[in-house]
C-alpha cells in the first residue's frame, strides 16, 4: 500500500469509527426510550434487563450506522483534502480521481461485506432476542401480562379485555375463548364469554404455570341453541394456564439466511400435508399408549401441531417476504460500497472548509438512499421476478449517478 493510500485510509477509519459510535449511540437511545416503559413498568422487569436490551439492539443499529457513518467520513475526509488543495497536488503527481478513490472504495467493499454478515446472521438474532425480551420478562411474572387501559391480552386459548388496573385489582374484566378448548382449569366448556365487574390477581404457580384469579359479580354467557344464559356469580375463582413460548413469530427479519432456507424447505414439504388426516392418526394412536407403540400418539400430535403452525402462519404474503429477504439484505449491505463511489465527487463539489456542509450532505444522501430502499421493499408483495429487480434499483441508480459525478469532477481539485 502506498503512502497516499495509508494517509487517506487512516483518516477514513478514524472518522468512520467516530461517526458509527455517535450514530449507534443516538439510535440506541431512541430504541431504549421507546421500549423502556414496557420493559420496566408494564413488564415489571428488573433494571438489569436494560443492559441485555442494549446488547441486543446494537447489532440492529449497526446496519444503519455503519453505512451512514462511512458516508459522512468519506465526505469529510475528501472534502478537507479538496479544500486544502491536497487532492490537487496528488492529481498533479499523475493520480486520477478514480485512483484517489481506491482507499474509500476498498474500505467500502470491506464494510459492505461486514454489513452483509450482520444482516444475515447477527441482526436477525438480535431482533428476535429483542422482541422476545419483553415477553420473557413478563413470563417470569405473568401478572404483568394483564395489561389495562383497553389493552387486549391473549393467553393460552383465551383473550382478556381489562378496562383498568390498580396493582392486583382489575376492573371491567371481559374474557372470550379463542378456541373450543379453553385453558381454564375447571368445567367451563362451551362458554361464549365471561364478564366481571372486578377481579383480583392471585398467585402464579410456576410448576403448573397456572395464574389464579377471583372474579366478582361475574356473568357467564352460554349459547344454547337460540337462548343465551347469563347466570350471575358473586365470587368465582378462576385459573388460567400461562404457556411457555416455544415458537417465534413468523417474521422473515427475525430469521437468519440459513433458517429462512430451512423454513422454506420445511414449508414445501408441509404444504401438501392434510391436517385433518394427521389429527385423525393422532387420535387413533391414543389407544396404543401402553403397547406396542407408547410414543405413537405424541409423535402424531407433534406432527399435527407442526403442520398447523406452518399452515396458519405461512401465508402467501409471508412466503413472498421469506423468499425475497435474502435479496433485500444483500441490496441493503451494498450501501457502503455505493456510498464510497458517490461520496468522493460530492466531497469535491462541497469543498468548503466548513465541515458541517459535508455532514449535512451525508445526512441528505443517506436519507434519500434509505427512503428509496424502503419504497422498493413494497415490491416484495409482488410475485415473480419483480422484487428481485426493483430491490436493486437504488444501488444501480446511485452507481450510475456516481459515475456521472466522477466524470463531472474530473477537472476539479
Amino acid at each position: 500500500m502506498k503512502t497516499i493510500d495509508r494517509y487517506i485510509l487512516r483518516q477514513l477509519i478514524t472518522v468512520t469509527l467516530l461517526g458509527v459510535m455517535s450514530l449507534t449511540l443516538l439510535m440506541l437511545l431512541g430504541q431504549l426510550f421507546k421500549e423502556l416503559h414496557s420493559l420496566l413498568v408494564e413488564s415489571g422487569a428488573p433494571p438489569t434487563i436494560v443492559f441485555e436490551f442494549i446488547v441486543q439492539v446494537i447489532p440492529f443499529s449497526l446496519t444503519f450506522s455503519v453505512p451512514w457513518g462511512f458516508l459522512t467520513a468519506v465526505l469529510l475526509v475528501y472534502g478537507r483534502l479538496a479544500a486544502d488543495n491536497e487532492l490537487t497536488s496528488m492529481r498533479m503527481a499523475g493520480l486520477s480521481l478514480w485512483r484517489l478513490s481506491m482507499p474509500a472504495i476498498g474500505m467500502g467493499l470491506c464494510l459492505s461485506l461486514l454489513c452483509y454478515y450482520i444482516n444475515i446472521e447477527i441482526a436477525p438474532r438480535g431482533k428476535n432476542a429483542m422482541s422476545d425480551l419483553v415477553v420473557n420478562a413478563a413470563m417470569q411474572n405473568p401478572k404483568n401480562l394483564l395489561s389495562s387501559g383497553g389493552g387486549v391480552t391473549k393467553l393460552d386459548g383465551v383473550q382478556l379485555y381489562i378496562e383498568s388496573r390498580s396493582d392486583d385489582l382489575l376492573r371491567g374484566v371481559h374474557i372470550y375463548p379463542l378456541s373450543e378448548k379453553s385453558s381454564f382449569q375447571g368445567n367451563f366448556d362451551g362458554f361464549a364469554a365471561m364478564h366481571a365487574r372486578s377481579a383480583t390477581v392471585g398467585e402464579f404457580n410456576k410448576e403448573t404455570r397456572m395464574l389464579s384469579l377471583v372474579l366478582y359479580h361475574a356473568t357467564i354467557e352460554h349459547v344454547d341453541k337460540d337462548a343465551v344464559n347469563l347466570p350471575l356469580i358473586e365470587e368465582m375463582p378462576l385459573q388460567i394456564h400461562i404457556p411457555i413460548k416455544t415458537k417465534r413469530r413468523m417474521k422473515s427479519n427475525r430469521f437468519t439466511n440459513s433458517e429462512i432456507n430451512e423454513t422454506l424447505s420445511h414449508w414445501d414439504v408441509v404444504k401438501d400435508v392434510k391436517l385433518v388426516e394427521l389429527k385423525a392418526h393422532a387420535k387413533a394412536a391414543e389407544k396404543y399408549t401402553q403397547q406396542p407403540f407408547p410414543c405413537a400418539s405424541n409423535l402424531w400430535a407433534a406432527a399435527a401441531d407442526d403442520a398447523q403452525y406452518y399452515t396458519s402462519h405461512m401465508s402467501k404474503k409471508n412466503q413472498l417476504e421469506f423468499r425475497t429477504e435474502g435479496i433485500q439484505r444483500a441490496s441493503f449491505a451494498c450501501a457502503c460500497l455505493v456510498f464510497s463511489l458517490i461520496g468522493v465527487p460530492l466531497a469535491i463539489t462541497a469543498r468548503r472548509k466548513d465541515t458541517s456542509t459535508g455532514f449535512a450532505m451525508g445526512i441528505l444522501v443517506a436519507a434519500v438512499y434509505f427512503v428509496a430502499l424502503v419504497f422498493c421493499e413494497l415490491s416484495r408483495k409482488a410475485s415473480g421476478i419483480t422484487p428481485y429487480i426493483v430491490l436493486w434499483i437504488p444501488n444501480v441508480l446511485c452507481a450510475a449517478f456516481a459515475i456521472w459525478q466522477h466524470a463531472k469532477a474530473k477537472f476539479r481539485g
